[in-house]
Formats: structure tokens, sequence, C-alpha cells
């Protein structure tokens, strides 16, 4: 669990808007592996879908939901419900290899052989809609990035979105490829590419064993001791998963970085003051 606190404007280490990260998830999966993983078993505790829901869903899409669930699966007593919360997908070039084939396969034999289910199931908001309407959502759910820059949309939108309703939480899902494929004539990428998901659950309540702080342009970084610090960090999807693991286990020494184009830092590292409450 996890934090998310938005910083004033003028200079200071004092935190101002907070959010938590009642929950969260990786999920990393081979090409090869996700038609297995549309069809596997939920994870014990987590809701069911729709028979085969995810059948014609995109990779992003298919890895991205199961983040979802696994997050579900683990979410800490009491599990409030989901019913009224928002959905943001933040997926980093998804639908472009099914896009791809499609194009290819128009050219080859006609457009009454492209699928219906193209659009819809690559677009954008696939990816937060799937979540949204497989879990009965009624919140507002939105796509944002597409490109590399989600990581910073996805993150301020779900702040913006939080701040300004009073849904009780809100699930923010990246995905991504871990380096994206190289297709080959045929539209075919290779087996072994890794496409990853991480899911967090912010909720206004609840203190969690790691803060994550969005910094505006011009201050520093909110720090638990009296000099505020910016620690190395390239701010990758795959150092975020790492953090995020690393503050459920405790680990004092987490501390991720993201800086986005305007200027403002995301940060999130672990709540060193949750531990004093604790002990």
């Amino acid at each position: 669990m996890c934090s998310v606190i938005l910083q004033p404007r003028e200079p200071s280490c004092n935190a101002g808007l907070a959010y938590w990260v009642a929950s969260s998830a990786t999920v990393e999966s081979p090409l090869s592996e996700i038609p297995a993983l549309r069809e596997a078993p939920f994870p014990v505790g987590a809701p069911s879908l729709p028979g085969r829901f995810l059948r014609h869903s995109d990779e992003h899409t298919v890895v991205g939901m199961r983040a979802v669930l696994e997050a579900i699966a683990h979410f800490p007593d009491p599990r409030p419900s989901f019913e009224a919360f928002g959905v943001v997908g933040s997926p980093c070039l998804p639908g472009r290899m099914a896009s791809a084939r499609t194009l290819m396969q128009l050219q080859a034999e006609g457009p009454a052989t492209v699928s219906p289910h193209i659009v819809p199931q690559c677009s954008l908001h696939a990816l937060a809609s799937a979540v949204s309407v497989g879990l009965s959502m009624h919140g507002p759910n939105i796509g944002i990035g597409g490109g590399p820059e989600a990581m910073a949309e996805g993150f301020i939108t779900s702040l913006s979105l939080l701040d300004h309703s009073d849904m009780p939480g809100l699930w923010l899902v990246f995905t991504e490829w871990n380096n994206e494929p190289t297709l080959d004539a045929q539209g075919i990428a290779p087996p072994d590419a890794m496409c990853r998901g991480v899911a967090l659950c912010l909720m206004p309540t609840q203190r969690g064993a790691a803060r994550l702080a969005l910094t505006l342009p011009g201050t520093r970084l909110a720090s638990d001791s009296d000099a505020c610090t910016t620690p190395q960090a390239t701010g990758t999807l795959a150092e975020l998963a790492h953090t995020l693991g690393a503050c459920k286990q405790g680990d004092v020494r987490a501390d991720w970085l993201h800086v986005c184009p305007w200027g403002a830092h995301v940060r999130i590292s672990h709540d060193r003051a949750r531990d004093g409450e604790n002990s």
C-alpha cells in the first residue's frame, strides 16, 4: 500500500493533497503465454469475469486486467466495493500488432476479412473499458497516453479525477512491452516478447507502506527527513513494479522517480512514518 501526495507550489517538503495506494500488483507474460492467460483461472479471492470475456482483447488489456485481478485478490481487509470506482488505463502503444496484421490482411484479402473487433479492442480506451465493464464499475473510465509519455499522463489524469470528484477510489493501470516487438513480413511478433502490466488502487483513506508524491515544477520533492532529496532513477515501469514490491516487503530504501515532460516529478518511496505508527 502506498500514498499519493500532491504538493503545493511553494518550495516546501510538506504534503498537500494525499491519496493512498491501497493495493497494487504486477503481471508479466511473454507473448507465447498470453493466449493461455486469456482463459486462465481467476486468482483466489478475485471476482470472476464473464465467460471468454478477454477472447478478442489486445495483449495490453489481457495483462492489465490480470494485474487488477491480482491486486484485488491481495487487497487488505476490509475490502471495499469497487462499484463506484473509476478506471484510468494508460497503455504504451496498445493495439499495434493487431492493427498491423489487419492492414496486411486488408491489402491481401479485402475488407470482408477484417474483424469487427479490431476497433473496440485496439483503441486507447479498450483497457480502461474492459476493467470497468468486466468488474461492473460505474465510475468514469478513461484511456490516456498511448505513447512514450503514458506514465506521466496516467498519473496526472488519475490525480485530477480524484481531486475533482467524490469517487471512493480509482484504478490506475499501466501496460507496455518490455521491448516493443518488431514484426516480421506476416505481422508476427517474436514469441518471447514480454508484456508488463502494473495496477494501482488509489483511495483517499488508509496509510500505506510507501508514499507517492507528485511535485509541481518549481518545488522540491517531499521527504521524511529535513532535507529534500532527489533519487537517482529513470522512472521506468519495470522500476515502478520493483519499487512497489520492495515497499510491500518493508524496504526503507525503496525509492522511485519519474520526471514528467512538463517538469513535475512523480515519486514513490517507503513510508517510514507509517513504520513509526506501527512500532
